[in-house]
């Protein structure tokens, strides 16, 4: 007999007790211990022996859904529940406007680097095109300083 009070009233103040999910939780065990106290009770001054009587009294209580609804009237209005903390907002970085100096600045060194680079090679492509050693330039002999002998003299025509 006392299994079958053990499942009967376990089942019952199970099913209470899911009711009362939205009670805070220190209330709805201190109500599922009256309830098991008074059952208890009832069944000890009785002298109840078989599961029918125990049925008996579970009726009198009220089913676990009056149960229920009593406990949530006695409660009176529940104060809100804080959900989890909610992230703060997510704010795009403030937006860094460029000096008006730097875009002409950049600019200007650009068009600097591509001169540069276009006359390196502009020089290192002449100096390809010009290809062989320049060929040793010869003197005319017009152009060449006074002979270091004197020239022989003109014959002389006498007559």
């Amino acid at each position: 007999m006392k299994t079958q009070y053990t499942d009967v009233v376990a089942e019952y103040l199970r099913e209470v007790d899911l009711r009362l999910a939205g009670l805070p939780v220190l209330q709805r065990r201190e109500l599922l211990a009256d309830l098991a106290a008074h059952i208890e009770t009832e069944r000890a001054e009785r002298h109840l022996r078989g599961e029918a009587e125990l049925i008996e009294v579970l009726e009198r209580l009220g089913s676990p859904d009056v149960v229920a609804r009593a406990a949530y009237e006695e409660a009176g209005p529940l104060p809100p529940i804080a959900g989890p903390p909610s992230p703060p907002p997510v704010t795009p970085p403030p937006r860094r406007d460029r000096a008006p100096w730097v875009l002409p600045i950049v600019g200007a060194g650009l068009v600097a680097f591509l001169v540069m680079v276009a006359l390196c090679a502009g020089v290192f492509l002449f100096a390809r095109s010009s290809g062989s050693p320049a060929e040793p330039v010869q003197v005319a002999p017009e152009a060449s300083v006074a002979p270091t002998t004197p020239p022989a003299p003109a014959p002389s025509i006498t007559g």
